[in-house]
């Protein structure tokens, strides 16, 4: 069986933030690659995720 990792909301919401140490987004973009398993409240809780435009970064 394969082993993985169940990430959290609050978990996948800092990484998209950049909240997390710089270690803990290293950590963060290797688990992403590998596909992680998701909760489907989790994955309930991220459809319904929002960012805040006024911290959106303009290019």
């Amino acid at each position: 069986m394969e082993q993985g990792y169940l990430i959290d909301t609050n978990v996948v919401s800092d990484y998209f933030s950049a909240s997390l140490p710089e270690k803990g987004l290293e950590f963060m973009d290797s688990v992403i690659d590998a596909v992680p398993k998701l909760s489907i409240i989790t994955q309930i809780e991220l459809l319904c995720w929002k960012t805040d435009p006024g911290k959106e970064q303009k290019d």
